[in-house]
Order: C-alpha cells, then sequence, then structure tokens
C-alpha cells in the first residue's frame, strides 16, 4: 500500500514537472506550448531523429533522375527533389521553389506567437546563419506561416515590429489553407529544410538538438547541412527530430 502511494506522488509530480517545463504566460491563448514535439532525452533525440547523409553520386543521381522524370515526389525525401509549390508572400508576391534552382534554399516554418520561433529570433539563430553563408544574396531563405488564421496584415505587422532588430528581411509565405505545410508534412514550428542548387532536398528536421534551449553549444543542423553543401561535401546529419509548437493547420476540406 505504500509503495502503491509512492508511486502516485511520483507520477503527479512528473507529469506537473513536464507541463510546467511547456507553460509560457506571455503566450497567446491560440498557441498551446505543451502540444510542442521534442525528444525526452538525448539518447532518443540521436535515435529518432537522426540519420546518415547519402553520397554525393547518389545526390546528383537523384537529381538527374528528377529532371528526367519531371516530377518531385508527393512528399519530402532527403536526397530526391523537393516537392515543388507556389505560395504568395505578405506583400502579394508570388514564390514558386523552382524558379530559385541554381541556389540553396531554405524553408523555415514560422508562426507568430510561437514562444519556439521567438527564441530564435530573439537570439539572432536566423541572422547569424545568413550572415555565416553570405546572406540572402546567396541564400534564398522563405519563412512559411501555414496557421490556419493568419493573414497578410498579421505577417506585415509582425515585420515592421521584429525588423527592428532583424540584419535580412526575407518573405513569409502564406499558406493559411495548409496544402504546402501538408505537402513537406511539416509537424512544428519551427521545421527546418535545405534545398541545394539543383532542387534536392538535402536535410529537414530542428533547427539545432536543443529543443529546451539549454545547450550552451548546441549543434545547428542547418549551419552544418549549408556548409557541407558549399564545400561538396556529404551531409553528417540529414534528418533530425523537429521541435516546436505544432503547426495549426485549417480542417481538412
Amino acid at each position: 500500500m505504500h509503495r502503491f502511494k509512492w508511486m502516485m506522488i511520483v507520477t503527479l509530480t512528473l507529469g506537473v514537472s513536464a507541463l510546467s517545463a511547456c507553460e509560457n504566460p506571455a503566450e497567446d491563448p491560440g498557441e498551446n506550448p505543451a502540444e510542442a514535439t521534442a525528444p525526452e532525452s538525448e539518447a532518443a533525440e540521436t535515435a529518432e531523429g537522426t540519420a546518415t547523409g547519402s553520397s554525393e553520386a547518389a545526390r546528383q543521381a537523384a537529381a538527374a533522375q528528377g529532371d528526367q522524370e519531371g516530377a518531385a515526389p508527393e512528399k519530402p525525401i532527403v536526397g530526391e527533389p523537393a516537392p515543388d509549390f507556389t505560395l504568395v508572400d505578405e506583400a502579394g508576391n508570388s514564390h514558386t521553389l523552382s524558379q530559385y534552382k541554381g541556389k540553396t534554399v531554405v524553408l523555415e516554418w514560422f508562426n507568430i506567437p510561437c514562444p519556439y520561433v521567438n527564441r530564435h529570433y530573439d537570439a539572432g539563430t536566423f541572422d547569424t546563419l545568413l550572415k555565416e553563408h553570405g546572406g540572402t544574396d546567396e541564400i534564398v531563405w522563405l519563412a512559411i506561416d501555414t496557421t490556419h488564421d493568419n493573414t497578410p496584415e498579421d505577417s506585415q505587422a509582425w515585420k515592421e515590429k521584429a525588423n527592428e532588430k532583424r540584419e535580412f528581411d526575407y518573405p513569409i509565405l502564406q499558406d493559411p489553407s495548409g496544402e504546402v505545410g501538408r505537402l513537406y508534412q511539416a509537424k512544428t514550428t519551427p521545421h527546418m529544410f535545405v534545398i541545394d542548387s539543383t532542387g534536392v532536398l538535402r536535410y529537414m528536421g530542428g533547427i539545432d538538438d536543443d529543443p529546451r534551449g539549454q545547450k550552451e553549444e548546441p549543434t545547428n543542423y542547418v549551419d552544418a547541412a549549408l556548409t557541407a553543401i558549399a564545400a561538396g561535401e556529404d551531409i553528417a546529419t540529414t534528418e533530425a527530430q523537429p521541435y516546436g509548437c505544432t503547426v495549426k493547420y485549417a480542417e481538412e476540406p
């Protein structure tokens, strides 16, 4: 009986701790950080989220095959052409992924009130990456907002405020229907995808291996992917567990 009571106390304590770790009082009530996807341990993060990069020869063969077939796969597959799409940004400009062939492209799934997204913007994570890899002249960086109730006006208002401390400005593509989010199977904000100059998907997953923001020197998977692509080398980690707030999809039509 005493052992049962002790187990109940431990269980309740762990449950309260887990919920507290996800709470953010400043967060908008419409966003629920407790729904975030994050590995529960370093071991789980490595086991579930990491894969080894394919060889350069295999990547080039996949790109050639994609060109011959004239169509990308209907879901994101590392080593194969990234699914093409067209979206309009907050200013009404149209962007088609395939128009950026010849440059490396980074897709960043984005949501204005998400504390995980804001943590990286406050830390300058994306600005630092762009600065280290040639800025927006060398890297095409596209944020994509699949939040069902987001509007272009919401994105514009956020940028007007955020750009006061951002070094690089890039478009926020509007995907309220969730069509492109579902195409890419985007799960969290942020959820990152790196596409090389031939249009082949080279990395997808979390921005780094630090979902709780507690590591002094986290491994930034996007940085590693961009560095390897620029050097013509294999990418050590081609897939990693994404973490953040769940993407707020519109209901299925």
